[in-house]
Formats: C-alpha cells, structure tokens, sequence
C-alpha cells in the first residue's frame, strides 16, 4: 500500500510546505481554469482523479496552490476532495473494490503533496490520513466477499490472497503512524485529537486483521499514550483504548 512514508512522516521526517503561504491558496475559478472539475458537485472517482492530477500539475512549483482545510478562497476544493461519495450498492462486488481502490489510490497521491521538509504534518494531511483510514475499513469489509466470488481453484486466488496480506499490513502501518502523530507535541493540540478520533471510528476493524507484531506494537503505543497523555488528549486516548477492544 505504499504506506511507510507516514511512518516516517509521523516522526518528523517530511512535513508540509503549506506553512507559508495558506493565505495565498487559489480560489476555486483557478482551480476550474487549471482542470479540476467544479467541486459544486460530487465528484465520481473519475473526478477525483481528474482533480488530483490537476492540483499536483498546477502546485509542482507552486506550493502555495494547494488547496486547504477550510480556506476562504480553497477550502470548497479540498472539502470536495475529502468529501465522502455515494457508494453504488447496486454495483458488483468488484466495481465496488474497484472504486474503493481508486479513491484510496488518488487520495494517497493527494495526501504526499502536502510533504516536503522537516516538521509536523499540516492539516490538510491528517484529514486525507482520516479518510484513507476510513477507505481502509470499506475496502476490508469487501475484500472477504470479493476473493469468495471466485473459483477456488482460480488461479489468480494466491496472488490476490497475497495483496490481501499487504493491505492488512498496510492498515497497521497507518495505524502506528496515526499514533506517532498524535504523540507529536509539535502538532497542534486540536490536530492531534483529529488524529486520535479518526483512529477511534476505524482501529476496531482495522486492528483484529493486522499482523500480530503490529497488533503488539499498537496496544503499547496506546498504553504508553494514556499514561502520558493529560486533559482532553487523554480522554481521547482512553476512548482509544476501548475501541482497540471492541468487536468490529
């Protein structure tokens, strides 16, 4: 899944470029004119890729043209972009993994765009780092009836089983990397309980189905976290914790 970067992110290795010229984001008629599609309606997958392609043209020099999280000028691109689609129930089983795929594919690409340096990682990142979070739960809840739908003697069973693994193992990296966010006191207070609160929706499907050293690894980190942590941060660490030991 691509995923260690966070990892790496998380302990301060990358950061975003975004800092110094939030102010100076486009608005949404730049966006338009540059290709993305117009966020006054929900985009198809299609769409979404089409936007990111066309942001990570139009920023490549120009960082400041990143959209951001609740900007006055940007912020009605990248709501769109973090906006949750309309799954088509009525759609195959491997249209609808298909999708998830995709979705998680351009939002990754979305999410390294705003790395570049050294330093804690923006907003903008730990809101694309929730929704991929969440696209890992989708895509697990899929993933059994998916491999079912084949032939069991379907030669292509061992290679997807395979790639299965690695997702599961992908899912715990971004776990472990959530969690070295939210221990990051160089990221704002109110980002780290995002952080904490998008691992409370997602760790009870994500965690029974990772590798059991990263299931060790996170069960520690939560408990060193509760110990260290005071006030709010905290209480949302506990709330963690027992999610870790809910039933998905």
């Amino acid at each position: 899944m691509r995923l260690c970067w966070l990892v790496g992110l998380a302990l301060g290795w990358l950061t975003s470029s975004a800092g110094t010229a939030a102010a100076e984001a486009w608005a949404t008629r730049d966006y338009i004119a540059a290709g993305v599609p117009d966020p006054g309606h929900p985009w198809s997958i299609t769409e979404l890729d089409k936007a990111v392609g066309a942001i990570t043209e139009a920023a490549a020099d120009h960082p400041e043209r990143l959209p951001r999280y609740r900007h006055a000028s940007s912020g009605a691109v990248f709501a769109r972009l973090i906006a949750e689609p309309r799954d088509d129930r009525a759609a195959s089983i491997a249209n609808q993994v298909g999708a998830h795929l995709a979705r998680f594919d351009a939002l990754n690409k979305a999410a390294k765009l705003y790395a570049n340096g050294l330093g804690p990682p923006p907003r903008e990142q730990i809101e694309l780092f929730g929704v991929l979070l969440h696209e890992s739960v989708a895509l697990g809840a899929l993933v059994e009836p998916f491999l079912a739908s084949f032939p069991a003697d379907d030669p292509s069973l061992p290679a997807r089983r395979d790639g299965l693994a690695q997702f599961r193992q992908g899912g715990g990296a971004m776990m472990i990397g959530s969690l070295m966010i939210a221990d990051n006191k160089a990221v704002p207070d109110a980002d780290r309980l995002v952080v904490l609160r998008n691992l409370e929706e997602t760790i009870a499907a994500l965690l029974p189905v990772a590798p059991a050293a990263q299931q060790e690894a996170i069960r520690a980190y939560l408990a060193k976290l509760v110990k260290a942590m005071r006030g709010g941060l905290r209480a949302a660490a506990v709330r963690l914790q027992g999610a870790a030991d809910r039933k998905p």
